[in-house]
């Protein structure tokens, strides 16, 4: 990939879901989100845990064409190791899965380009997860 090419920043996410596969929803929404230029998606793994607490995992595009169609940025190798997943799934209910997906915000790409262009650059990137979102959101009092 050549030094010039623009990218977003590019995240990891770990969703737990119930069962062993996907549910059409998520799928739907991935399709929803690239197809829109919100996102651009690097590498995506199902993991599953058995019963007895077995790990297994696949890479998404190479199992199905469907998902194989929303990566497009496939050349970003290496950003979800073996370890990684093993350790965002750690903390998984036995007969549970996780999606994890390497995605960059692909929406962000024009302002930093913008930013570049203006001599800037980026000085912090802080993602906070919903969870806390939703707890400080939960804690301020409603004044209306």
């Amino acid at each position: 990939m050549e030094d010039t090419v623009e990218l977003g920043p590019i995240e990891i996410v770990a969703f737990a879901l119930p069962g062993r596969t996907l549910d059409a929803g998520v799928l739907a929404q991935m399709r929803a989100l690239v197809g829109g230029g919100a996102v651009r998606i690097v590498d995506a793994v199902l993991a599953t845990k058995d019963a007895d607490g077995t790990v297994s995992w696949a890479e998404l595009a190479d199992e199905t064409a469907e998902w194989g169609e929303l990566i497009s940025l496939a050349e970003v190798e290496g950003l979800v190791a073996e370890e990684d997943v093993a350790e965002l799934v750690a903390e998984l209910a036995p007969g549970s899965s996780a999606l994890v997906l390497a995605f960059e915000n692909a929406w962000l790409v024009p302002l930093l380009a913008a930013v570049r262009d203006a001599g800037g650059d980026v000085i912090a990137e802080v993602a906070v997860p919903d969870s806390v979102v939703r707890e400080i959101v939960n804690s301020v009092p409603n004044e209306d």
